[in-house]
């Protein structure tokens, strides 16, 4: 690319990473769309070119992506793994782009298509120098919930138990990423019928989360409520309402921000109570989320 050339595309590159930074996604998709075709003309004049127009490409791909735009963001995607097979183009940005395509799939709800490109990305990420192991962590995690939701399994929890192991090496036991693992991993044993694991993963998830986060964050809350899921299928109902009623003292500060959250806990909690037996409470705690949930809707409009 000469010289002015290139300058303005990285300009324009640089012009939408810092709209990005402001939240002014409108007009880093304005730009960046510019920064595209500023580049296209460039490549057409010499193969040399290629990669700025890739970085271009990747860069609108993620921006519409973040939109929700998915065919548009899929389109890019694909002219730049497309160009890419042209010019060399580090496997690190190969895996990249074939990880965006494949989390478009996922988003887009074709997991048949989201698989296998995030399973290349893993191998282009291993070809990296350095390998890129959280990258690798986060996609086998990505892999788990995907196969899970297929119902297979055995390659849900192989993935999961991957992505713990490059996790509590990378990052350290003590962390969000482990925890949520933990977590999936106990949504996991639940929906295959091994309550007893399930019970395990999610009490790990807690008891990292309680180290890591304040005792009202949303997650520990959810560690409480998939915990005491668990515990009631167990036959552990004294302990399985002790947690639902923990997750919705956190959840109850949040209703404003989380709405649905709190209303399916609560659900689940009354839904818990009657099963048990105790109307007068379940009937206490639907009419208590109503009216929060009620007085949060009014609030918002």
């Amino acid at each position: 690319m000469s010289t002015g050339q290139g300058n303005v595309v990285r300009v324009l590159l640089e012009r939408v990473e810092n709209l990005r930074k402001d939240k002014k996604t409108a007009d880093a998709l304005r730009v960046s769309n510019t920064a595209v075709e500023s580049a296209r003309r460039a490549a057409e004049q010499s193969e040399e070119n290629l990669p700025e127009l890739i970085t271009a490409l990747e860069v609108s791909g993620d921006l519409s992506r973040e939109a929700g735009d998915y065919p548009t963001a899929e389109g890019y995607y694909i002219e730049a793994l497309g160009w890419a097979e042209s010019c060399d183009v580090s496997p690190a940005q190969r895996g990249s782009l074939k990880s965006s395509l494949g989390g478009v799939y996922d988003l887009a709800g074709i997991p048949e298509s989201a698989i296998p490109l995030m399973e290349e990305a893993i191998d282009l990420f291993r070809r990296a120098d350095p390998p890129m192991e959280t990258d690798i962590g986060n996609l086998r995690n990505n892999l788990g919930m995907l196969y899970k939701d297929a119902g297979n399994f055995d390659k849900g929890e192989e993935n999961y138990v991957k992505a713990l192991e490059i996790f509590e090496r990378c990052i350290g036991r003590e962390s969000e990423d482990v925890a949520a693992v933990y977590n999936n991993l106990g949504g996991l044993y639940y929906a295959a019928g091994y309550s007893a694991q399930a019970r395990e993963m999610h009490s790990q998830a807690l008891e990292i989360r309680l180290k890591v986060h304040d005792a009202m964050h949303p997650d520990v809350a959810q560690s409480y409520s998939n915990l005491a899921t668990v515990l009631h299928e167990l036959g552990e109902d004294e302990e399985a309402v002790h947690h639902y009623e923990t997750a919705l003292r956190i959840l109850e500060s949040r209703v404003s921000s989380d709405g649905d959250t709190y209303a399916i806990v609560s659900d689940n909690f009354v839904a818990l109570l009657r099963d048990l037996g105790r109307e007068r409470k379940a009937q206490g705690v639907e009419k208590r989320a109503h009216k929060l949930l009620r007085r949060s809707t009014v609030a918002a409009g």
